[in-house]
């Protein structure tokens, strides 16, 4: 069968300009899903409860006076046993996300009264029981609804920004749903979800500021931090160097809450602690593809500031 030239020609051109099209296409979309998994992440988050004063808060039935003398005769308390349950733990939560494989792992570590260690992989972050085993202890078949129900309110769940008590469904047993509870039940809350928003655009934005100590945090978060009673503490060594984000990028700095950060890593002489005395600490750190400082060199804003001083 005979084809005209000028039929090919046409064919040829045509097929060309299709793959010239789609060839852009493809790399634009490359480009675009490279730039959105370009950053993993370390998330770490550190809780540590005070215990005598969230013990105090659930027994809200009691005066100062009335509690403390309640206390002295616990038998954790007073020393006659130890301290079993929830009482003393630290918890330490370590989120690694891996960008290129979208795989999220998860590892909890526990320090509790007396220096002991457990570490182990999770699914959720968070551990839940009595703040004291006496309070456990004090189930007997005699129990009525009313004490049964007063002693299930000193049970607390820890999560990875919440505190909250009265965790047991009490018809049908197990860990209430989320939507069981109630402001009432959360003597502690962070606003985890907008710090770590607000950490991760500064370090998308300037290499490494996510490591550097905040020294003003954006609007929207202390007004959060007001509603959560959250007070944030710093005692710093020395004046910090200030990285102006105002004049790096106005509409940035907007954007995010005129913020205040300074170049330099001083986040151990910083705390963030509510009304109770329980301290929350969190840091994040991002990584990019090839980067590691022992092979290349390439230091963030923190670490040159190290570096220099």
């Amino acid at each position: 069968m005979y084809i005209p030239t000028w039929f090919l020609l046409v064919f040829l051109v045509i097929g060309f300009y299709i793959y010239l099209k789609t060839g852009r296409n493809l790399k634009t979309q490359i480009k675009q899903k490279d730039l959105s998994s370009l950053y993993s992440y370390q998330l770490d988050i550190h809780i540590e409860p005070n215990w005598y004063g969230l013990y105090r808060a659930l027994h809200k039935d009691k005066t100062d006076e009335e509690f403390e003398e309640f206390f002295k005769h616990n038998p954790f308390a007073s020393g006659k046993k130890e301290k079993e349950g929830l009482w003393g733990q630290r918890f330490f939560f370590t989120e690694y996300y891996d960008s290129s494989t979208g795989l999220t792992t998860k590892l909890q570590r526990i320090v509790d009264q007396e220096g002991g260690q457990r570490f182990f992989p999770v699914d959720k972050f968070g551990s839940a029981g009595y703040i004291l085993d006496s309070d456990k202890e004090k189930f007997d078949r005699n129990e009525t609804d009313e004490d049964r129900r007063k002693r299930d309110e000193l049970t607390v769940e820890i999560g990875e920004d919440f505190i909250r008590n009265d965790i047991f469904e009490h018809l049908i047993g197990g860990l209430k749903n989320d939507f069981e509870y109630t402001e009432d039940n959360y003597p502690f809350r962070f606003p985890l979800r907008d710090v770590f928003n607000f950490l991760f655009s500064l370090g998308q934005r300037f290499h490494g500021l996510e490591e550097c100590t905040v020294l003003k945090w954006p609007d929207h978060i202390e007004d959060k931090f007001k509603q959560f009673g959250i007070k944030y503490d710093k005692f710093l060594e020395f004046e910090p160097p200030i990285f102006d984000l105002e004049k790096q990028d106005q509409d940035f700095f907007e954007r995010i809450g005129r913020p205040k950060v300074s170049s330099s890593d001083q986040r151990d002489s910083t705390f963030l602690k509510d009304e109770i005395g329980t301290h929350y600490g969190i840091r994040l750190k991002l990584f990019r593809p090839d980067e590691n400082p022992r092979i290349s060199g390439n230091l963030n804003i923190c670490s040159r500031d190290k570096t220099t001083s």
